[in-house]
């Protein structure tokens, strides 16, 4: 019985008063280890060195550090039974993200001490490698829904090229675009496909506006053939009058 409220003391007086799960007697912690992205392989387990300091002014029991990682990722967690003021203490954790992992992921380094009142997070970086994982059925199913649009886009590029072509207009650039938009289309990128097909539309279409304005304008800068022969006829008209003015003159006068 003795021992036993010896060790309740001792506990107490780790602990010190708990606020949140934090300590607010001084106690405080400082990761050394792990620093900078930390390099891992799909399906592979690796060790991770965690090195902590005691950087506050009391003794901190019974330190749980451990990995809080995806869904799907394994990790093991360590213990520190001791960190004395001013004292490093490291533990290796294991963690083994899953064949489907790829690329850069944030997860958690967590360190919780009951009887010393600390629960600290530090985020930590880490980067898979390895095959990168084929699209999901989620994804697969995005890009068949894209497909009507791509079609609906490569009708209209096609209409208005054509439409360019009749009025004998040069559409290269806009045929170029619309050949790629249709390679896209036959690889299944029907992202692609739509967004290159909008813009061999784009263009065709501003060729035409542009054709039709140099039509326009060209028009205007000739004389309207009405007014032409009206000119004309007024001349003959009045040299058969000047004519018949003359004859007057000789034959009457």
């Amino acid at each position: 019985m003795r021992v036993f409220f010896f060790l309740l003391a001792v506990s107490l007086v780790l602990a010190g008063p708990l606020v949140n799960g934090q300590s607010t007697d001084g106690r405080s912690i400082d990761v050394v280890l792990p620093g900078g992205i930390l390099k891992l392989n799909q399906g592979e387990m690796s060790g991770i060195p965690v090195n902590v300091r005691n950087a506050g002014e009391l003794t901190i029991a019974n330190l749980n550090v451990s990995l809080e990682t995806p869904e799907g990722w394994h990790s093991s967690w360590g213990l520190i039974t001791f960190l004395y003021m001013g004292v490093n203490e490291t533990v290796t954790l294991e963690i083994t993200p899953p064949l489907t992992a790829y690329g850069e992921y944030d997860i958690s380094l967590r360190m919780v001490s009951s009887l010393s009142g600390l629960d600290v997070s530090r985020q930590v970086k880490v980067n898979v490698s390895g095959e990168k994982p084929p699209e999901t059925s989620e994804e697969v199913v995005e890009e068949k829904d894209l497909k009507p649009e791509a079609d609906e886009m490569i009708s209209r590029a096609r209409d208005s090229i054509q439409r360019a072509l009749d009025s004998g207009l040069d559409v290269t650039s806009a045929s170029n675009v619309f050949s790629r938009a249709v390679e896209s289309y036959n690889e299944g990128n029907y992202a692609q496909a739509v967004e290159m097909a909008g813009l061999a539309y784009r263009n065709s279409e501003q060729i035409i506006s542009e054709g039709a304005a140099a039509e326009e304008e060209s028009a205007e800068g000739e004389p309207p053939e009405d007014g032409a022969m009206f000119d004309y006829t007024l001349i003959l008209l009045l040299l058969v009058f000047i004519i018949i003015i003359i004859a007057v003159n000789k034959y009457f006068i």
